[in-house]
């Protein structure tokens, strides 16, 4: 080979290793522990923001459309709070009449059976079974 070409090869190696040492310098700062740390809390805190102002949306529109807020929340408090609220309307539209106290279901079933009344008898068997 020729000393130019040599010289040549020389200088485009060392601009390669040069691009490489500077790009392997970048990836050791962006995979460092406190720059990965850095960047997640700044992308939280963008997140964060976001989930404020869209809050703060939330409670503008609410203000000011309170027919629209009232026509989501009823309904679904209604089906939360729907075996108090029917109990409540039968006690209140049974008050006329005497009313039990309403059971649980599992309470019918829950104490002892009731003693008989009648004594207890053997069943009369007829000649034929007794000894035959």
């Amino acid at each position: 080979m020729r000393k130019i070409d040599l010289t040549a090869k020389e200088a485009e190696a060392t601009a390669a290793r040069e691009r490489f040492m500077t790009t392997l310098h970048e990836l050791q700062h962006r995979l460092s522990p406190k720059t990965i740390a850095q960047d997640v809390k700044e992308k939280a805190k963008e997140k964060a923001d976001g989930v404020k102002e869209a809050a703060k949306e939330g409670v503008v529109n609410a203000a000011t459309h309170p027919s629209t807020v009232a026509a989501v929340t009823v309904p679904i408090l209604v089906y939360l709070f729907r075996k108090p609220l029917a109990r409540g309307l039968n006690a209140l539209f049974r008050r006329g009449e005497e009313a039990e106290p309403a059971l649980q279901p599992y309470e019918a079933e829950r104490g002892p059976a009731p003693l008989p009344t009648e004594p207890i008898r053997a069943k009369t068997r007829s000649p034929a079974e007794q000894g035959a």
